[in-house]
C-alpha cells in the first residue's frame, strides 16, 4: 500500500513561489545572473522539492509542524536569494578586469586542447604511477567505490595528502574542460583528438561509483550544448529528455553495482532491481532532521563555526593536526550506533540552520550563492573568453554538488581553474605582446 504524506500549505506556497522565480530568470535570460540563477532554482527543486512525492516514506517520521517549518525556511532562502543577486552581480561587474580588452580567442580552442593534453598526461602518469602502474584499473576501476582508484586516499588528510587531492581536482577539471572544448572545434582532426581523450577520461569517473564526481565532469559538456548550440529548442528539449532517460539509468546502475563493481552487471551475476531509487536525494529529510535535533535540544549552534573549518579547510593537514571536523556533532545525532559517516550531508540550508538558527540559518546560504551565482554571471559576462567560458560552464556544472553542501570539496576544481586560467591568460599575453613588438621592431627597422 503506497504512503501518504500530510503536505503542509507551505509546500505549494514555496512551489509557486520557485516557478515563478524561474520564469522571472527565463525572461531575464540576457541578464548576466539569470543563467546562474536558474541553475540555482533547479537545484534548490532537486534537493527540497522531489522527496514528498518520492520517498515519502521518509518523511513520515516527522511531525507536521517540523515539515512546515522547513518549507519556511526554504521560502525565506529563496526571498533572501533572489533579492540578494542583482546587487551582487552589478557591484561584481564593476570590477571587470583589464584583461577583457584582450583578445582572448588568440589562445584558441584547438590550441588549449594541446596545453590540456600536456597537463593531463602528466597528471595520468603520477595517477598511474600511485597504483603500481595498473594502467587499467586507473582508466577502468570495475571494483565499484571501494577499489583502488586513481586519486584515491583516507577521508582525513594526513602527511602530504593534500598532494593528491590537489592532483585529483585539476585533473577532474581537465577532463571536464575536454566536454566543454569539443563543441568549440573547427578542425576535424582536433574535434577528433578531444573525443579520443573524452573517451579515454570519463570511464573511470563513471565507474568509480561516485555520482556528484561524474556528473560534474559530465554536464558542463551538456550545458555546453544547451546554451551553444543552434539547433532549435523542441530539439534541444527532445535531447534533453533522452539524455535524462540515460542518465538516470546510468545512475540507477551505479546505486546498485557502486559496493560489488560493475563487473557484476555485465556477468549477469546481480541484476538491477527495477524499483530501484535514487539515494541521496533527502536535503529536505535532513533539513527535518536538524529542525527535530534542534527542538529535542539535541544539538548546539554553531554560531558559523562550520563555516569558518570549511574556509580554514585550505591549510592542509600536515601542517595543523588538529583541523576541526566539519559537521562531527551532527553526524553523531544521524548516526548513534554507527558512528560518523562521511557521506552524511546536512544539505546547504541545513548546514546554515545548524550554524545561525531556525530564522537567521537560512540567510547564510542565500548570501553565499548569491555571491557564487554573481561570480558565474560575472564569468558569463566574459564569455568571449574561451576560458571564462569553460570555467562558467563548469561552475555551473559543479552547482547541483552545492545543493548538498557548499564546501570547498566541491569548489576546489573552480579555484585550481581559476588559477590556472588567469595563469594561461597572463602567458597569452605576454606572448602576444612579444609578437606584436617584434613586428613592430621589424617594420620599423624596414623604414629605415
Amino acid at each position: 500500500m503506497p504512503i501518504t504524506l500530510e503536505i503542509p500549505f507551505i509546500y505549494y506556497i514555496d512551489a509557486v513561489l520557485l516557478l515563478f522565480l524561474f520564469v522571472e530568470a527565463l525572461s531575464k535570460i540576457y541578464q548576466s545572473w539569470a543563467i546562474p540563477a536558474l541553475v540555482t532554482y533547479l537545484t534548490t527543486g532537486m534537493w527540497y522539492f522531489t522527496e514528498v512525492f518520492y520517498t515519502p516514506e521518509r518523511l513520515t517520521i516527522f511531525e507536521n509542524f517540523i515539515i512546515e517549518q522547513g518549507y519556511y525556511q526554504i521560502c525565506l532562502f529563496l526571498i533572501v536569494f533572489r533579492l540578494l543577486l542583482p546587487n551582487f552581480s552589478h557591484s561584481l561587474q564593476k570590477y571587470q578586469s583589464k584583461v577583457t580588452e584582450f583578445n582572448w580567442f588568440t589562445l584558441n580552442p584547438n590550441r588549449l586542447m594541446q596545453i590540456l593534453l600536456f597537463i593531463w598526461l602528466l597528471l595520468l602518469i603520477y595517477g598511474i604511477s600511485r597504483l603500481n602502474w595498473d594502467f587499467f584499473q586507473a582508466l577502468f576501476p570495475h571494483g565499484g567505490r571501494w577499489s583502488p582508484k586513481l586519486w584515491s586516499r583516507g577521508a582525513v588528510g594526513v602527511e602530504t595528502d593534500f598532494i593528491v587531492s590537489a592532483a585529483g581536482y585539476i585533473y577532474a577539471l581537465i577532463c571536464a574542460m575536454f566536454g566543454v572544448l569539443f563543441f568549440f572545434q573547427r578542425q576535424p582532426q582536433a574535434k577528433v583528438i578531444n573525443l579520443i581523450a573524452i573517451a579515454i577520461s570519463w570511464p573511470s569517473f563513471y565507474l568509480s561509483g561516485t555520482r556528484n564526481a561524474f556528473l560534474a565532469v559530465v554536464m558542463p559538456a551538456y550545458l555546453t550544448y544547451l546554451l551553444t548550440s543552434r539547433q532549435q529548442w523542441w530539439l534541444k528539449a527532445v535531447i534533453s529528455a533522452g539524455l535524462f532517460f540515460v542518465i538516470n539509468y546510468l545512475m540507477l546502475i551505479v546505486i546498485s553495482f557502486r559496493n560489488t563493481g560493475i563487473d557484476a552487471y555485465f556477468q549477469g551475476t546481480t541484476t538491477l532491481n527495477p524499483s530501484t531509487k535514487h539515494l541521496g536525494l533527502n536535503m529536505a529529510e535532513e533539513l527535518f532532521y536538524i529542525n527535530h535535533f534542534y527542538e529535542q535540544g539535541q544539538l548546539t549552534l554553531q554560531y558559523g563555526m562550520d563555516y569558518l573549518a570549511e574556509f580554514l579547510n585550505i591549510i592542509p593537514r600536515f601542517l595543523w593536526t588538529d583541523k576541526p571536523l566539519l559537521g562531527h556533532e551532527y553526524n553523531l545525532l544521524r548516526n548513534p550506533s554507527s558512528g560518523i559517516q562521511a557521506t552524511i550531508s546536512a544539505g546547504f540550508i541545513g548546514r546554515g540552520v545548524i550554524n545561525f538558527g531556525f530564522w537567521f540559518g537560512p540567510i547564510a546560504p542565500a548570501i553565499l550563492m548569491a555571491l557564487w551565482a554573481a561570480f558565474l554571471g560575472y564569468l558569463w559576462s566574459q564569455r568571449a573568453s574561451i576560458l571564462r567560458l569553460a570555467l562558467f560552464l563548469i561552475g555551473l556544472g559543479v552547482t547541483p554538488n552545492l545543493g548538498r553542501d557548499i564546501t570547498l570539496l566541491v569548489l576546489w576544481p573552480m579555484i585550481f581553474g581559476y588559477i590556472i586560467v588567469r595563469c594561461l591568460e597572463h602567458f597569452e599575453h605576454r606572448r602576444v605582446q612579444r609578437i606584436a613588438a617584434y613586428y613592430y621592431y621589424y617594420n620599423d627597422e624596414s623604414r629605415s
